[in-house]
């Protein structure tokens, strides 16, 4: 019975990766937030209002205050893919500084961040020899990430993510993993950015399945995740009118771009769109759009931002839908 519940249990975890390019690690790279995910994951560029430093590490020096931010995910199949974050930025005085232009007498300015992401199915049937039902099972995957960004210069902004991973398939079968990612940010002028990000080098899972199957049965397998490499750019619209921007993105030897648009329609209303996964490569991935709106009420020193995000997936029978809750103060 374990061979066949097990088995069943790895073919749907492993059921998404095939949308993703076939890899491990198919959660981490849906994107963070409904922010991000209503403008099509097009961020690695976009730093300001609830900045998050998934897109690219370096953002965390760009978020003005402090930064809650929970996310829930409404998906199809049962599945399952929340986030939660918080990021503040860190300015240290110097009166004789002259690093900033825009601000005399700050001897740096930084930012840190932490971050968990959660995903998994808790409603697999199991299933016996015979084809009887037995217990329901569970797979989970989770990320926990540290970053650290900092600005050199007002143009110049580098910074980096230190990912831990744990993961579980069936009782006794988990893995863990370790991974790192680089990004950096350069304003080109107050309206035009580029920036560059490697993600997920090093990260990939160790399975053992020993205690499962036992000493002579059991294997250790290791499932690298794909490195990406991406590299962004972000326009402000004149008259801050809005953000548009465009992202291009090496997985593996695929080449998928994203673009995204977000436009103030009323004061503390935003409107957003775009697309992800738009193929290069002729890979045979179909894009996936996605729309989205931001609402905020200013409450005292406080300013909490409700985010919606509508995604179409071209591999799920119902659209995705995500809710957030941003609280800067």
């Amino acid at each position: 019975m374990k061979h066949i519940v097990y088995i069943f249990a790895l073919l749907l975890c492993t059921l998404p990766l095939h949308a993703q390019n076939g890899t491990a690690g198919a959660f981490t790279r849906m994107g963070f937030g409904a922010r991000g995910q209503g403008m099509g994951n097009a961020m690695t560029t976009v730093n300001s209002g609830t900045v998050s430093t998934y897109y690219n590490p370096a953002l965390s020096a760009f978020q003005e205050g402090h930064v809650l931010h929970g996310s829930y995910g409404f998906l199809a199949l049962d599945r399952k893919f929340n986030q939660v974050s918080y990021t503040q930025m860190i300015r240290i005085y110097n009166k004789e500084a002259n690093i900033y232009a825009e601000e005399p007498g700050v001897q740096s300015i930084s930012g840190v961040s932490i971050s968990w992401i959660n995903a998994g199915d808790g409603n697999i049937q199991g299933y016996d020899s015979d084809g009887f039902k037995t217990e329901l099972l569970s797979v989970f995957e989770n990320q926990f990430a540290v970053n650290f960004g900092t600005r050199f210069s007002d143009k110049l902004a580098f910074g980096f993510n230190a990912k831990f991973y744990y993961s579980g398939l069936y009782d006794g079968v988990t893995s863990s993993g370790f991974g790192v990612d680089v990004g950096m940010l350069y304003t080109l002028s107050p309206s035009l950015r580029i920036g560059i990000v490697a993600q997920e080098l090093l990260t990939k899972y160790k399975w053992d399945t020993s205690e499962l199957y036992g000493a002579q049965n059991g294997n250790a397998t290791e499932d690298p995740f794909a490195r990406i490499y991406r590299l962004g750019v972000g326009y402000t619209l004149p008259g801050n009118a809005g953000i548009a921007a465009v992202d291009v993105e090496a997985i593996e030897d695929v080449f998928l771009a994203r673009v995204g648009v977000e436009v103030p329609v009323a004061e503390n209303i935003w409107l957003r769109g775009g697309m992800e996964r738009i193929d290069f490569s002729d890979a045979g991935i179909d894009p996936r759009p996605s729309f989205g709106f931001s609402v905020s009420q200013p409450i005292a020193q406080m300013q909490p931002v409700i985010h919606y995000a509508f995604i179409l997936e071209p591999v799920a029978p119902s659209p995705t839908h995500v809710l957030s809750f941003a609280l800067q103060f």
